[in-house]
């Protein structure tokens, strides 16, 4: 129907439409993370490994953030070596990751003087990817449990952005 394929919408049953639309999206979103939970829990969740470049990876989630990023005015610098050894990962998951973690540092820095940096440090086996944030940051307590399902920090810039409190449990 959105698509008017049928015929011309009245603008107001367009509007509710694609309101309908979009929340059942994010419904669909918010069920998949949760059977993605349950899968991991459970030992079920299958991975993809293969040979990565974060590099790349990490600019195809800035391009896809972009409007968010642009709309806030946010400033991104990324500080990853071109010499950056691939990694054997799932592709999914790493940007599954990265699409939370900036997303996350875009939802609670301030319009306009937003900052956010992704860095990275290497080590004889691993690659430990950084992303930082000018935002308001949180407290020891809360920082101790934004990995648990369905926690959100109580704060009332918290109380302005939408989220279900699944984003980080993936991560």
């Amino acid at each position: 129907m959105l698509s008017e394929k049928l015929g011309v919408l009245p603008a107001e049953i367009k509007e509710r439409l694609g309101k309908i639309n979009k929340h059942s999206d994010e419904l669909t979103h918010m069920i998949n993370d949760m059977l993605d939970i349950a899968r991991i829990e459970s030992g079920k969740f299958l991975m993809k490994l293969e040979p990565l470049d974060l590099r790349q990876i990490t600019e195809s989630v800035i391009d896809l953030l972009g409007p968010q990023l642009k709309e806030k005015s946010i400033n991104i610098q990324t500080h990853l070596p071109p010499e950056l050894p691939l990694v054997l990962a799932d592709k999914i998951q790493i940007q599954r990751v990265l699409i939370n973690l900036m997303g996350n540092a875009i939802k609670f820095v301030s319009p306009s003087t937003g900052q956010l940096r992704i860095s990275s440090l290497e080590s004889a086996d691993t690659i430990q990817v950084d992303i930082s944030d000018n935002g308001i940051g949180m407290s020891e307590h809360d920082a101790s449990r934004i990995f648990d399902e369905f926690y959100r920090v109580d704060n009332t810039i918290n109380q302005k952005v939408k989220g279900t409190g699944l984003g980080l449990t993936l991560v």
